[in-house]
């Protein structure tokens, strides 16, 4: 929790009440938007703070404030504890209803009312006057009047703030407003602007008729009216239609490449707005296809990925829209400035928290891990805080790799992620043993797959180097050594040079292990890397690792 270095407010208003100062209108305003959006954030997720009062509202800054302690939340829910525990004090803040262990949103409202009626009085009214008023307008609401007439002759610059005191502290609960119903009050609309960035959407619109007018036209006609109406969701949202509509307009492509920004910046202002962050993200997906199709590189800058990162976090338990995020993601990340971008917005905590929480979603894994990859590869292991978070993908990743071993596109994602995370020197100690059996599990269950057979190579490859744990896990896994699983690989991918370079790559680092070498001696592996040399005689690549290897053995 937050320190408050200036006290609470029944702080603030007991040394105005003794200097006989009013609290600034500008300090009410202020103070009514935040406690207002602070009210529709809570009452969105079905917590009622029950006692709200001036000692629990922090004064966090000139004019700020933030309610805290919400205990009673739970502590009211037992109707002995109420009346045991409940000091007499707070009871002044209370609505009526509540005397009877009768608590809804709306009782907040008569708090936060009473607080506000505080606020307005206290360069007026003493506080045992303050007090007995609080006690009276629970019966009597003409008592309110009385007050806020004292309070007009004195000054009457809160006059515009009496009709909405007047309906916060209506006797009856259902003639009172929620903290919904205040929001679309226009002073409190004001309020709430005042304050600025809140919880609450404060949406603006056009007659759908100026809309449509507007709208019309190509494509830059349509990205000039977006970008003018920021604020507008409803523009925001045709807008995205109408860009879709080009698509299939093979001559627009170039100008949709350009679009990029403006649909993701569409998405970040209205992140609350699913059905938006739908068609936008359906959007870019087809527009990214084109590109592909056509061998365009769409690189998205630090802005755009910021914005990609804004929807994730805001949508992070809809699966169908993350499903399509990642898939997105997954496809631009092949772009290194992409994936520059994404790493450097801190999206990797972001995906291990998808995976972890979708791990039966083959295409939120199958992409995540594409993602992984990327980003793994883009990396800079001298960077030590990028290496932590790298650090945590490899338990989800091999998680990913379990869950999946028989889907082999998941597998083979999973496989290259860990690849590129064992290259970062992302494994540590206690990884090896699990994951090169995980990894020979994987290829025995997907021998068809030669980008698994290379890439899950490749990764062994890269275990074997700088652990001879994983090389002895590998020559006495107990589901089969995996000598005879290079044997198998290459029989069936012998023509393939990808395959059989990443398993003459395996072979160089398993014969650096004096006890690894034994065994390949023993299972004629210098015949099959003799078989291999003269299989692919102009391969360089192939030929150094072989002759390499072989002068190992011989030695």
């Amino acid at each position: 929790m937050q320190h408050s270095g200036q006290g609470d407010l029944s702080a603030l208003i007991k040394e105005k009440r003794q200097k006989s100062e009013k609290i600034r209108d500008v300090v009410v305003q202020r103070f009514l938007g935040q406690m207002v959006d602070a009210l529709f954030y809570t009452h969105q997720q079905n917590i009622l703070h029950r006692n709200i009062k001036p000692s629990n509202i922090l004064v966090t800054g000139e004019a700020s404030f933030m309610l805290s302690d919400f205990s009673t939340e739970t502590l009211m829910k037992d109707e002995m504890k109420w009346k045991i525990r409940v000091e007499e004090s707070s009871k002044s803040w209370m609505a009526p209803e509540t005397f009877g262990f009768s608590f809804t949103e709306k009782s907040d409202i008569w708090s936060l009312g009473s607080v506000l009626l505080d606020m307005l009085t206290c360069f007026v009214l003493n506080a045992e006057e303050m007090t007995s008023l609080l006690q009276d307008i629970r019966g009597d609401s003409s008592c309110l009047e009385g007050a806020l007439t004292l309070v007009q002759n004195a000054d009457n610059t809160y006059l515009p703030l009496f009709p909405v005191l007047c309906m916060m502290l209506q006797i009856e609960p259902s003639m009172r407003p929620s903290a919904k119903d205040l929001v679309d009050v226009p002073f409190v609309r004001e309020c709430l602007t005042f304050v600025g960035d809140t919880s609450v959407i404060l949406k603006k619109s056009l007659p759908p008729k100026i809309t449509d007018l507007l709208l019309e036209g190509g494509i830059g006609s349509v990205l000039a009216f977006m970008q003018a109406s920021w604020d507008v969701e409803g523009v925001q949202a045709k807008g995205i239609q109408q860009l879709a509509s080009f698509v299939k307009d093979k001559s627009a492509f170039p100008q949709l490449l350009k679009c990029t920004e403006v649909i993701t910046f569409a998405m970040k202002t209205h992140v609350t707005s699913l059905k938006l962050q739908l068609e936008g993200c359906t959007l870019l997906l087809e527009i990214l296809s084109q590109a592909l199709e056509q061998g365009v590189v769409m690189a998205l800058d630090e802005r755009v990925a910021s914005c990609l990162l804004a929807t994730v976090r805001k949508h992070s338990g809809n699966e169908e829209l993350l499903s399509m995020l990642c898939t997105f993601l997954m496809m631009a990340s092949a772009s290194e400035v992409t994936a520059e971008n994404l790493r450097k917005v801190g999206i990797i905590p972001d995906l291990l928290s998808i995976l972890r929480r979708f791990l039966h979603n083959e295409e939120i894994c199958f992409s995540c891990c594409g993602v992984l990859w990327s980003l793994a590869v883009s990396g800079n292991s001298e960077n030590n805080e990028d290496q932590a978070v790298l650090e945590g993908a490899v338990p989800v990743t091999s998680a990913v790799l379990q869950k999946h071993l028989q889907n082999g596109a998941i597998a083979e994602s999973a496989c290259s992620a860990l690849w590129a995370l064992s290259l970062q020197g992302c494994l540590t100690d206690s990884d090896y043993e699990p994951t090169t059996a995980l990894l020979l599990e994987a290829l025995r269950m997907n021998p068809e797959r030669a980008m698994l057979m290379k890439n899950g190579c490749l990764a062994l490859a890269s275990f074997l180097r700088v652990s001879e744990i994983a090389a002895l896990t590998f020559i006495t896994d107990s589901k089969g050594s995996g000598i005879e699983l290079i044997k198998d690989v290459y029989h069936l991918h012998f023509d393939n040079s990808g395959v059989v370079g990443a398993l003459c790559l395996l072979m160089k680092e398993m014969a650096q292990y004096d006890e690894v070498v034994l065994d390949m001696l023993s299972q004629k592996m210098d015949k099959l890397l003799s078989e291999i040399k003269v299989q692919f005689p102009f391969s360089t690549e192939i030929t150094t690792l072989v002759d390499a290897t072989l002068l190992k053995l011989q030695k």
